[in-house]
């Protein structure tokens, strides 16, 4: 299976006018197509950095990151927007769905600017939504759902794209263990489709269904271990 995404001496540091942080630390990482990554440690490690730098959200001061072979560090603003919006797709703690919009509108957003039709974009909702089993609260709002269900609508809005990757922070953060058991398995059905997730996470629940495992110390990488083979692979 080929390399979806290779960084190579990725380097980050956050500087004010009293303090230098170095958030990231030559950190080098090789994703396969169709992996579930895991990436782990203790708070101010370094996670959230490196998904801001993966989801081209932030920029490294060093380094390099290929993207199926394509140099995306020597790319513009306006071509990292557009590869973002053609190629990746989101996920956050806090579901970042918009209280006054139902949940097919939610889902509609990243495809207000695209060619599609209105027809096509129909299609595409209802099958995402179906896809994540909420397809029968389309016409519901965010406060009328379960966390759980909010974070599948999420989840939805970033499908709705199309993406090769998705980037999940701490998805489950926010939720119950019966909500959380009901997102991480909507995530692994996703990777057994064939989608490449990478999800920062403090859960070794959560971990465990990922097939790589990556740690995070003091911005380096520590340790990386493959935890199973995955099924579809």
């Amino acid at each position: 299976m080929e390399d979806i995404i290779h960084i190579k001496n990725l380097h980050k540091v956050y500087k004010t006018t009293e303090v230098e942080t170095t958030a990231l630390q030559n950190v080098n990482l090789q994703i396969k197509s169709g992996d579930f990554v895991a990436v782990m440690g203790p708070s101010g490690c370094g996670k959230s950095t490196l998904l801001n730098l993966l989801g081209l959200i932030d920029h490294a001061d060093q380094g390099e990151y290929f993207f199926k072979g394509e140099a995306l560090h020597q790319f513009t603003e306006r071509q990292k927007t557009n590869f973002r919006k053609a190629h990746l797709g989101f996920i956050f703690q806090s579901f970042n769905l918009i209280n006054e919009l139902n949940v097919f509108d939610n889902v509609e957003l990243p495809l207000i600017y695209t060619n599609l039709s209105t027809k096509q974009r129909k299609e595409r909702i209802n099958a995402v939504l179906s896809q994540l089993d909420i397809i029968h609260r389309a016409g519901h709002y965010p406060q009328q759902l379960s966390g759980g269900q909010q974070q599948r609508v999420a989840i939805a809005r970033a499908l709705v794209n199309r993406p090769e990757v998705i980037l999940a922070d701490e998805p489950t953060g926010n939720l119950d263990s019966q909500n959380s058991k009901e997102v991480m398995q909507a995530l692994s059905a996703l990777n057994a489709q064939g989608s490449t997730i990478i999800m920062v996470t403090h859960s070794l629940h959560d971990a465990a269904y990922a097939n790589k495992k990556v740690q995070l110390f003091d911005g380096k990488i520590i340790k990386e271990d493959l935890l199973k083979n995955l099924s579809h692979v």
